[in-house]
């Protein structure tokens, strides 16, 4: 079924548009619709791991075998037209029931753009009309950055305080757009820890997680055992219900003579405070984060 026909059963609204020309290319199409290729959606029918997906890219990018996770291949032409119906160049969307793997830079856009099944008809639709498009359809969807990085990307990151290395590092393991959500709230160099704790950990990420490792938190250290605990447990360890700093502080005021002790070079001064400590959190506190943050304070 061509697209307009599948947005008029979703009822979806869209623009319908009659190129003077028939396109090959994206920069083609871009040009006869009066947009930017990053506006074109372009359909590509690959095969990984003798398993078949439909990928949806923007128009002026191409699909990073780093980012999707494995080798891939193709598809022959003859097979897109067999398993799609419509011929190489004019593969839409919607012409498959295969698992859908979506580029996120594609809904970053107030409008795109993607043919028919024609090469001299499309049809432009809002970002949110093409994501409830995508909601309605029966098929699987996974919307993540697959697309091969370039300059505008890093640039986007590095505006954010990182130095290029850093930037790099999130833009190429496909953080990019999670990071710059995450930097409207949280300092960068406390993000940049984060994921390098879940890379590290081989963890995917995704704004809730992330927002309450942020949230719960205290340090980098904390931010690494968190994430540990996350790759063994699957989860998040329950909150301690407790602020480690103001516990602290608290403890350290309340034994002015344990703190004389502790300055006059007895050790044993800090087992006693993390002592009170235990005491005072059921044992729920961490240990070593308690013994770094009592040494902190006293020094």
């Amino acid at each position: 079924m061509k697209a307009d026909k599948v947005l008029d059963s979703l009822e979806v609204s869209y623009e319908e548009l009659i190129q003077n020309n028939p396109t090959e290319s994206c920069d083609d199409a871009a040009k006869e619709r009066g947009l930017e290729t990053n506006q074109i959606v372009k359909s590509l029918i690959i095969e990984s791991n003798e398993e078949k997906f439909h990928v949806l890219l923007p128009g002026d990018r191409s699909l990073s075998e780093k980012k999707f996770g494995s080798e891939y291949k193709l598809i022959p032409p003859e097979d897109s037209k067999e398993l799609t119906g419509f011929e190489s160049g004019t593969v839409h969307p919607f012409s498959t029931e295969l698992d859908h793997v979506i580029d996120e830079r594609i809904c970053e856009n107030e409008k795109i753009s993607h043919t028919v099944g024609e090469k001299r008809r499309a049809v432009i639709l809002s970002s949110d009309g093409f994501r409830e498009a995508l909601r309605k359809s029966d098929f699987n969807i996974e919307i993540r950055d697959i697309a091969v990085s370039t300059q505008k990307d890093y640039s986007q990151v590095e505006d954010k305080n990182l130095d290029e290395e850093s930037a790099r590092f999130i833009v190429d393991r496909g953080y990019r757009k999670i990071f710059l959500e995450l930097s409207e709230k949280y300092e960068s160099g406390r993000l940049l820890n984060l994921f390098k704790a879940f890379n590290r950990e081989d963890l995917n990420i995704d704004t809730d997680r992330a927002e309450e490792v942020l949230e719960r938190a205290e340090n980098q250290t904390h931010i690494q055992r968190l994430t540990e605990k996350l790759s063994n447990q699957g989860e998040l360890p329950e909150a301690s219900g407790f602020d480690l700093v103001e516990e602290v502080s608290e403890i350290i005021n309340e034994n002015p003579d344990a703190v004389e002790d502790y300055r006059d070079g007895q050790e044993s001064a800090l087992n006693f405070f993390i002592g009170q400590l235990m005491q005072k959190t059921n044992g729920k506190a961490d240990a070593g984060e308690a013994r770094k943050k009592f040494t902190e304070e006293l020094e």
